[in-house]
């Protein structure tokens, strides 16, 4: 009776910790690849994202895109034509793009006048023209590249961006994807590679063989077939670099409208593929729970002239802007709603809407979007399904680098070097949203995520424009909605790797309960104790406090789990399961 019970809880924890997956689980970089012949190398600069820039980018405000691509999926190759509308805010030389280098570059003109090939080079992936003269400061010009080649092959996608040629699962047709994580726009287009430098306007044709669709970000235009070539026309705003998609099957579409508690109408719309009609129909009918949730609880969606769009891909999940990647085989979960897709989706919020103004805040996107399921699950299934998500999260926290390094970072020094937090920007960030939000309260904490997302505290349709975060500014939120300093809490938990410690001293008719912090910094964190049967909350304004309690009645600090704290238990169930995995053994 007792190894069943054993085997039985084990089971259960196994269980709880699966219900709460990781994005990063699915998102651990794959092995560096070094040779330049092998089609999923990327050089350097072509596999960085974001990070410090040449001063001729920054100086560019990228005003609209106009792309088109011809697909040649037999070939697996692309003809594309970019025409980039960009401003300048100073006066330039020299204007530099990231693009992919092995793209072969046909012609490239400036504002309609032919640049000649000696005065344009990209060998690494940055692409550098001279210009035939200067260009005054706010001055708007029209570069058009007209290219052709192989993008680059996904390492591990969509985790290590690029693209993906397959066939569908019956092997009748193509089905191509391509993210852009892990390497971002220059992997398919020339752009500006950084997150303050997305275009406001996207206009979007591809142009694949009569039969198959490619579904794009934004709203459908028009779809025209012309010689066995369907051309799918999309405008779209304010994509994020790595939000972009190139996405070619042959997909059948379940559409709906949502009457949003805004007034407006956001329309809903599923890309599957054949043969998966009632799979797609239960998926199909959480996008209006979904959207529910997070109008109730953040605030309109973002996107609403758009879409709220899905799409099935030949692999894991990725936050395309209004056209989300989904491939989990539709799981079912006690929760009752599709840890995938609202993940996912969490980023039309936080990184679509929201979008970092430098990587060394990326938890803003991944932390805050991970929040979102703890969120979900307690507005559909209460106190216990909150927790659930959380006590899953928990067990995956690392600790071993902090959030925030303050420094101008690219996203692979945060999300896949191991000076960075790499996978704790998900669940440490989950986390630290947690302990802020019992801090401040509910009230204080909605209202801060609202400003920090839509630049107020009452958007509506409409009214907002979409925004560049960061850390600091989100502290300066705080602050203002509280009316307090809340500087020493974000200096704890995202500039130091460790997390506090609750050290308690029994004597015989007390206890003392002690923060240690790690560096010494100020925790004037409030504590809720349980004394026997009763519950006391110490100020611990000065680190410290402590309750009248004899030996024999027991002392739990924070039984509600509120804050963040170091945990023992959690440290040795990490080490089990790693020396578990390395045996080969599994408990799931």
């Amino acid at each position: 009776m007792r190894s069943q019970r054993l085997i039985a809880g084990l089971s259960a924890l196994a269980l709880l910790h699966g219900l709460a997956p990781s994005a990063w689980g699915q998102r651990q970089p794959a092995p560096p690849v070094t040779d330049p012949a092998d089609p999923r190398f990327l050089t350097a600069q072509t596999r960085k994202m974001g990070g410090p820039m040449p001063a001729e980018q920054m100086a560019l405000t990228f005003e609209k895109l106009d792309l088109t691509l011809k697909v040649f999926p037999s070939e697996k190759r692309i003809e594309g034509i970019a025409a980039l509308d960009l401003s300048s805010r100073r006066a330039l030389d020299t204007l530099v793009l990231d693009f992919f280098p092995k793209f072969a570059i046909d012609q490239i003109t400036l504002d309609g006048e032919p640049i000649p090939a000696d005065h344009y080079a990209n060998p690494e992936g940055q692409l550098r023209i001279d210009l035939p003269r200067p260009l005054a400061r706010d001055t708007r010009i029209t570069v058009r590249i007209a290219y052709r080649g192989t993008p680059p092959l996904a390492k591990r996608p969509p985790w290590e961006g690029g693209t993906t040629w397959t066939t569908t699962p019956d092997g009748k047709y193509p089905w191509i994807d391509t993210s852009l994580w892990g390497g971002g726009c220059d992997m398919l287009y020339p752009c500006l590679d950084h997150p303050t430098l997305k275009p406001a306007r996207s206009e979007l044709h591809y142009i694949v063989p009569e039969g198959l669709m490619a579904p794009g970000n934004g709203h459908l235009v028009s779809a025209e077939t012309r010689d066995g070539w369907t051309t799918w026309n999309w405008s779209a705003r304010s994509v994020h670099t790595y939000g972009s998609v190139l996405n070619v099957g042959p997909y059948k579409v379940k559409k709906g409208d949502y009457q949003s508690r805004f007034g407006n109408t956001i329309p809903m719309r599923f890309y599957y593929l054949p043969g998966e009609e009632s799979q797609a129909d239960a998926l199909f009918a959480e996008f209006p729970r979904t959207l529910d949730f997070w109008e109730s609880v953040i605030g309109p969606y973002p996107w609403s002239d758009q879409k709220m769009g899905v799409i099935r891909v030949p692999f894991s999940g990725l936050e395309n802007q209004t056209l989300n990647g989904y491939s989990d085989e539709y799981p079912k979960t006690p929760f009752g709603w599709d840890w995938l897709v609202n993940h996912e989706f969490s980023h039309e919020w936080f990184a679509n809407q929201l979008s970092v103004a430098n990587y060394d805040d990326l938890w803003l996107h991944e932390g805050l979007g991970s929040y979102a399921q703890p969120l979900l699950a307690e507005f559909y299934g209460g106190r216990i399904d909150y927790m659930a998500q959380l006590k899953g999260q928990r067990a995956a926290i690392r600790n071993d680098q902090p959030l925030v390094s303050g420094r101008n970072r690219d996203e692979k020094a945060v999300y896949s070097d191991p000076t960075g937090p790499r996978g704790d920007i998900y669940q440490k960030g989950s986390w630290v949203a947690h302990s802020l939000r019992q801090l401040i309260g509910d009230d204080a904490f909605f209202e801060s995520i609202r400003r920090l997302v839509y630049g107020r505290p009452d958007p509506r349709p409409g009214n907002f424009t979409p925004q560049f975060g960061t850390t600091q500014g989100f502290v300066k939120i705080v602050n203002t909605v509280t009316g307090k300093d809340y500087g020493w809490f974000f200096d704890v938990y995202l500039y130091q790797a460790a997390v506090p410690r609750i050290l308690v001293t029994r004597t015989q008719d007390k206890a003392v309960l002690r923060w240690d912090v790690p560096g010494d910094l100020p925790f004037p964190m409030p504590l809720d104790v349980r004394v026997g049967d009763r519950i006391v909350t110490l100020p611990m304004t000065d680190g410290s406090g402590e309750v009248t309690a004899d030996r024999d009645t027991h002392v739990l600090p924070d039984p509600y789990s509120k804050i963040l704290v170091q945990s023992d238990a959690i440290v040795a169930y990490q080490q089990w399961k790693a020396q578990q995995a390395k045996s080969g053994q599994s408990i799931d």
